[in-house]
């Protein structure tokens, strides 16, 4: 019983998520979700008591998938500014094809001027990103006289990057490439010479773990 709850739950999400992407929070209704979904409008309210508790589940999915991958990243003793380049291409990918982070990205950019505060997974990223560029600086890997503030801004604008030419349109090789490119020149920016030594600014071969939508 238990196990079929966990999948209809699933089941809601990943399709609020396909209708978010494609037709934008205000635009989609509950009763499209639960048939796209396959499930009643009972089995819905069962598990959602709102469209916007919906919403936020998306993004706490996509949350989820970021902080698996940050995880996993640090578990291979990489150094941090080689974590935060695959993470922004992870970012990337996703943005370009995965319609739990497409959504989680558009809620959020619809729904911030709202009346009550919700989860914002691009404000999400820029913290994760953020704290990676900490671990950085924590290495020694930032150049001496360059402000980790001025940094996390300019951090902060590629992922703002990342979304907005996802966002645009722009076919993924192309956007990997633009980030590949974007990171060659921030590193010689903010990194000390030493550090940004070997440090690969393309996507690696892997760049996400399995979706988990629940």
């Amino acid at each position: 019983m238990q196990e079929r709850s966990e999948r209809t739950r699933t089941r809601l999400v990943e399709a609020a998520a396909e209708l978010f992407d494609r037709y934008g929070y205000a635009e989609t209704s509950l009763g499209a979700i639960s048939r796209a979904a396959g499930v009643t409008k009972g089995a819905l309210y069962f598990h959602f008591a709102s469209k916007r508790e919906l919403a936020v589940a998306v993004q706490e999915s996509g949350c989820r998938l970021l902080e698996d991958t940050v995880l996993a990243l640090g578990r291979g003793g990489q150094p941090a500014l080689q974590s935060l380049i695959d993470t922004t291409h992870a970012l990337a990918a996703w943005a370009s094809a995965d319609p739990v982070v497409r959504a989680s990205f558009r809620v959020g950019r619809e729904r911030a001027g709202g009346e009550h505060p919700v989860l914002d997974f691009h404000l999400v990223c820029v913290a994760a990103t953020g704290r990676l560029l900490v671990r950085a600086a924590a290495e020694g890997a930032l150049r001496r006289g360059v402000a980790e503030d001025a940094a996390r801004a300019l951090v902060a604008a590629v992922v703002a990057g990342v979304e907005a030419a996802a966002w645009s349109g722009a076919p993924y090789p192309e956007l990997a490439a633009q980030l590949g490119k974007t990171w060659a020149l921030v590193l010689r920016a903010v990194a000390e010479e030493h550090a940004a030594r070997g440090l690969r600014t393309t996507a690696p071969a892997v760049r996400r773990p399995a979706p988990v939508a629940g």
